[in-house]
């Protein structure tokens, strides 16, 4: 089973962040450059000061650091091996984590200066991140469980399953979408 997702997102990812930091560290504008690549515009940004350089280059770095996660990912995923969970999935999540970690950096910088829609970008990204991460970790469960039925390794397909039904089981739970009338289980 081919790993399509395992691979384009991390690279998608890998784009938009180094695409940032190459934006945030363009100049004396570079962070207001970036800011309307994400759908937010800093009229009262202080482009020229060195406060608005030095956020500039602290954004391209951390934009750069998150670019190089995902790159580390991709690497990981093209030279790991099929096991679910393993090093593909340590390594995603840190990607994943470091956008995610990034975006609510921007967020909280723009708490203190006067940007016109940071909020919803930012919330579109880490949602948009989220769900790359879901759809590349679903994908290598998925096939993880196509390998072990394949490999008529019955145990551990026996394992995976009842996790898979015990994890099912714990979150309708949780949800509340299995209750009777009077609130028991």
């Amino acid at each position: 089973m081919r790993l399509f997702l395992t691979y384009v997102l991390p690279f998608h990812w890998m784009m938009v962040f180094a695409l940032l930091a190459g934006l945030a560290g363009s100049g004396d504008s570079g962070m207001q450059t970036a800011l309307l690549t994400l759908g937010a515009s800093a009229p009262g940004f202080d482009a020229g000061s060195p406060t608005g350089n030095l956020l500039s280059t602290v954004f391209a770095t951390g934009f750069g650091f998150v670019a190089a996660l995902f790159l580390w990912s991709l690497v990981t995923a093209a030279v790991g091996d099929a096991e679910f969970p393993g090093p593909i999935d340590e390594v995603s999540g840190l990607a994943f984590a470091g956008g995610i970690a990034a975006m609510s950096a921007l967020v909280l910088f723009g708490a203190f200066r006067p940007i016109d829609g940071l909020f919803q970008a930012a919330a579109f990204q880490v949602a948009a991140l989220g769900a790359s991460y879901v759809a590349v970790h679903a994908q290598r469960r998925a096939a993880s469980l196509h390998t072990i039925v394949e490999g008529d390794d019955l145990r551990a397909a026996a394992r995976l399953m009842a996790a898979g039904a015990a994890h099912s089981s714990m979150l309708s739970r949780l949800s509340g979408r299995n209750e009777d009338r009077d609130g028991a289980y």
